[in-house]
């Protein structure tokens, strides 16, 4: 099977947040992912988002957070990088131990990504997280049939401008 990807660029600025949003809503309509897939993945994504811009980029419009998907057999798995110098993510405390004074929110965002999805990692410098959600509906077969589909429209879509 052929891994399908995609790729969005934004500047630092929350009020790019939207575009994220919309990326997410297409490709869960594309692959009909509803439900808990849906919120799950909008959750979490857009909370790495929110992170990037806001601690790794600092809000700075002249640098971009990157979000990457690569949609695999029975998983996606997003990629969110900022330009930030990152940071030591075996560092963040754990919002529920009750020792932890969460009043100014320290951790919240990262539990909320990993309560949401079934696989985190960090790459070294600790300004790209990596999720993934594990989504069954994902087979070889639906996706080689959702491309012959695509393909399919497109083709009738062109012949149909071409005659006009």
């Amino acid at each position: 099977m052929k891994t399908e990807e995609f790729a969005l660029s934004i500047p630092s600025s929350t009020e790019n947040i939207n575009q994220v949003e919309r990326f997410i809503e297409e490709i869960c309509d594309r692959y009909n992912l509803t439900g808990h897939y849906f919120g799950n993945i909008s959750l979490a994504v857009l909370e790495a988002v929110d992170n990037a811009i806001t601690h790794g980029n600092r809000n700075n419009k002249d640098k971009i957070v990157k979000l990457n998907l690569a949609i695999k057999p029975g998983q996606l798995e997003f990629k969110v990088n900022d330009e930030g110098t990152g940071f030591d993510y075996s560092m963040v405390p754990d919002p529920t131990d009750p020792l932890i004074d969460i009043s100014g929110g320290i951790g919240r965002g990262l539990f909320i990504i990993k309560l949401m999805t079934d696989e985190v990692t960090f790459n070294d410098s600790g300004n790209e997280i990596t999720m993934i959600f594990r989504i069954s509906g994902i087979s070889k077969k639906m996706i080689d049939e959702r491309i012959k589909k695509m393909e399919s429209y497109q083709s009738k879509i062109t012949r149909k401008l071409e005659k006009h």
